[in-house]
């Protein structure tokens, strides 16, 4: 009876199985980061697919093509890498927060997740300002970018909420809930490049707070009385 080797098999190249497939998971993690930074810092149209490689110390020109695909392919990379974390909390939190009367627990569940999200990435970090960039941009906001599981959460959330809220027109409420949407976006985007430039970290605790309180007020103020 012969003895059987138990170490790893190797290919030709000496390398053991699975090691090309891990080299090539890191260098695609590499240039998932490398463009959420660069596209935070510079923004979206002025980061080109060869700046994204050269920066991530690769020096094959196809490197991004190869590992992630198209520049659509890049951008829906980056959102998820964020999404499954935020979309766990937010789930969390709104199953916490089932049947309270606090309409403040509610606008809480679409702040929070997103906003500790944030401050489990240390500092620096770039997913705000990139976040921020993707929601706003006139050719990409309306792309895949978004995590489809999300939508169903927020839709329970805002249904929450509505039972709290006066009786708006449809096109007054739409446009409060934009505003909110887009003052937790940028609010978030200014608090982490402040903390880049300067290296003091956000106190994302503190902003999670403030914003829950502010969107608290803003959707549910009370309508303008008709003019007479």
């Amino acid at each position: 009876m012969t003895a059987v080797d138990a170490r790893p098999a190797r290919n030709r190249t000496g390398a053991r199985p699975g090691a090309r497939r891990e080299r090539a998971d890191a260098t695609r993690a590499l240039l998932l980061r490398t463009a959420e930074r660069l596209f935070a810092e510079r923004g979206l149209s002025e980061v080109s697919n060869r700046q994204i490689v050269d920066a991530a110390g690769q020096a094959n020109n196809s490197a991004l093509a190869y590992h992630v695909g198209t520049r659509d392919d890049l951008l829906r990379a980056i959102s998820a890498s964020h999404s499954e974390p935020i979309v766990r909390h937010t789930g969390e939190m709104l199953a916490a927060a089932r049947g309270s009367r606090d309409p403040r627990e509610h606008v809480a569940c679409t702040v929070l997740p997103y906003v500790r999200h944030l401050a489990s990435l240390g500092n620096p970090s770039w997913c705000a300002r990139y976040t921020a960039q993707v929601a706003t941009d006139p050719v990409v906001r309306s792309g895949p970018m978004h995590a489809p599981e999300m939508e169903p959460l927020l839709a329970e959330a805002n249904a929450a909420l509505a039972e709290h809220a006066p009786e708006l027109p449809p096109e007054v409420a739409a446009i409060r809930r934009d505003t909110a949407r887009l003052a937790v976006l940028h609010t978030c985007a200014e608090q982490e490049r402040a903390a880049a430039a300067t290296g003091i970290p956000a106190d994302w605790e503190l902003v999670g707070t403030a914003l829950t309180d502010g969107l608290t007020g803003l959707l549910l103020a009370p309508p303008a009385p008709a003019p007479r």
